[in-house]
């Protein structure tokens, strides 16, 4: 699109288009477009240069080519955006949110093995990573400016210096998130007319359907669309945990009679539905791929129900719905010793004794990440990521994984955040930055958009600047998110202190499949390049070891998470490659 002297590229959505649009003084359409989106932004950047993108609220991804000087630059939303990958050689420059289309270009698809590695070990990388060797990533909130002399990276957002957040009244806080809430459902639906909802039994999703709700049309229904287990699942989840979402839905929906809700159970589909096709549509493996199948069906069905839009509340847990998971630390560091043993005694769920809540919560999260490991080995605890990955121990020690992930600061194997700062730089610099790729894919299999209002600019950054007592408030969690749900929940599901599990019924859709997965393994360890990372062995000896009822304990973790991260590992490898195995 030329738009003001400028050639721009773009992806993704701009959520106050409008209201920019009325400033420059340009006719906005009901339902835009990308190429709308590319005019306004070309005529922002004329107007307000390299400021622009602060102006802009949205998830997006541009590229501005300005002919007269000869320059590229290319960009990310903060926060949250597209993918943008690039490729450069001397003068020549190759970008875009599809890493297929450089390859295309005659750049060999070399995988990088850190990237691999480090995937495969969950330390999760900074947001530059690329899977690929000479190809690089836009880092969010960051520009990278190419001209006749070189190229530079330049980070025009840190969400690291947000102000704090501070009202008069605790009900101001709570009045003012779902204000917030209630503008960026609207911003979501912008443009759209028949939006459906991702639908489960906690807070964050059913927050967002009654806002939505509050947007539509007063007759217009909802339709909503939650995973259940199948049939035969036995009903076992670890502690903490409920299985089955339909019974909150279900007196959530009878609450709201406009929802209209949808069930599926995605029976049939496993780990790895349709995954070689979200390989070559994102080009990536992250090593949470497979926590993605369970969104196949529901997303068909908003599809099929005639959704234009479906509502993807991923970042509530982030934001609005936040448990203070750092609390426990900073309340002992500030000598707030109410909240401290209100937060350590509320936990329905953990068996063991005060003392040592404390001392796991509150103290050991303060070691060094290697002496933090060494006094769990010391009791015998296993790492995590032992469990969990399908690494071989020679090629973690080979790689230095550990000191890695140690470096990375929010790796699987790392204790519990020591401040909200860290816990804001882990979950910014952590595994959501590949979720982009993941649900530009499903936006493609299923030709449809997504929305995440809670991951909306002003409200994220509202609830990244409250004080932790929001969150975790004498000793009940989410206490935030409980207090906007005041009313509009069924008490049952405001109050309920467990977590929904979307994959409680893994055992039994592993098991159709068993047999033909240990002759997968069997082959795929003839080939050596994969043989000398994953360990293919205690993969094959987990589907040996068949157990009768549902693991819900670390005994879980080689057969739920590690076998399924290996096969996706491995035929990721092969799929780059070529092979045929």
């Amino acid at each position: 699109m030329l738009s003001d002297g400028f050639v721009v590229l773009f992806a993704g959505h701009i959520s106050n288009a409008r209201s920019l649009a009325e400033a420059l003084g340009l006719s906005w359409p009901p339902h835009p477009n990308t190429d709308d989106f590319a005019r306004l932004y070309g005529k922002l950047l004329r107007q307000s240069g390299e400021r622009c993108d602060l102006r802009l609220i949205g998830e997006y991804a541009a590229a501005a080519i300005d002919p007269a000087h000869r320059t590229l630059r290319l960009v990310r939303s903060p926060l949250r955006a597209p993918p943008l990958h690039y490729h450069r050689v001397g003068q020549r420059v190759i970008a875009s949110s599809l890493p297929r289309a450089i390859m295309a270009a005659g750049i060999g698809a070399r995988l990088d093995p850190l990237k691999l590695a480090d995937s495969a070990w969950f330390n999760y990388a900074s947001d530059r990573t690329s899977w690929y060797e000479g190809v690089a990533k836009v880092p969010l909130g960051s520009t990278v400016q190419f001209d006749v002399g070189g190229a530079r990276i330049g980070r025009y957002y840190d969400p690291l210096e947000l102000p704090e957040v501070r009202l008069p009244r605790a009900q101001d806080y709570v009045e003012q998130a779902d204000a917030l809430l209630k503008e960026a459902v609207a911003a979501s639906l912008d443009g759209f007319t028949r939006p459906g909802v991702l639908l489960s039994g906690g807070l964050d999703s059913s927050l967002v359907a009654v806002k939505a709700l509050e947007v539509l049309p007063p007759a217009q229904e909802l339709p909503a669309f939650t995973f259940v287990p199948q049939s035969d699942w036995d009903g076992r989840v670890p502690r903490g945990t409920y299985g089955d979402e339909r019974p909150f839905v279900d007196a959530f929906a009878a609450m709201h009679p406009r929802v209209r809700p949808h069930y599926l159970d995605n029976r049939g589909m496993g780990f790895d539905h349709r995954m070689t096709e979200l390989f070559h549509l994102t080009g990536i493996a992250p090593i949470n791929l497979a926590n993605y199948s369970p969104y196949h069906e529901p997303w068909r069905a908003a599809r099929e129900a005639g959704c234009d839009v479906l509502l993807v509340p991923e970042w509530g847990n982030e934001t609005f719905s936040n448990s203070g998971g750092w609390g426990q630390v900073e309340y002992f560091l500030r000598g707030r010793w109410g909240e401290l043993f209100a937060a350590l005694r509320n936990s329905p769920d953990d068996l063991r004794p005060l003392w040592r809540r404390f001392v796991g919560e509150s103290l050991l999260p303060l070691l060094p990440p290697a002496l933090w490991r060494w006094q769990r080995a010391l009791r015998g605890v296993r790492d995590t990521r032992e469990l969990a990955s399908p690494l071989r121990a020679d090629f973690v020690a080979a790689h230095a994984l550990n000191a890695r992930g140690d470096a990375q600061d929010g790796a699987l194997g790392s204790a519990a955040p020591r401040s909200q700062r860290q816990w804001l730089a882990r979950t910014l610099n952590g595994a959501f930055e590949e979720s982009a790729d993941v649900w530009q894919g499903f936006e493609q299999l299923y030709g449809m958009p997504m929305r995440d209002p809670a991951a909306y600019r002003p409200l994220a950054e509202f609830c990244f600047g409250l004080p932790t007592d929001l969150f975790l408030r004498g000793g009940e969690r989410r206490w935030l998110a409980r207090e906007m749900a005041r009313g509009v929940l069924p008490e049952a599901q405001r109050s309920n202190p467990r977590s929904g599990r979307h994959h409680a019924d893994w055992l039994a859709k592993l098991a159709p499949h068993r047999t033909e997965l240990h002759a997968e393994l069997e082959r795929l360890e003839q080939v050596p390049e994969l043989a000398e990372m994953i360990d293919f062995p205690r993969l094959k000896a987990a589907l040996e070891d068949w157990p009768e009822r549902t693991p819900i304990g670390e005994d879980a973790l080689g057969l739920q998470v590690a076998l399924t991260r290996g096969l996706t590992t491995a035929r990721f490898i092969n799929y780059v490659s070529g092979r045929n195995c």
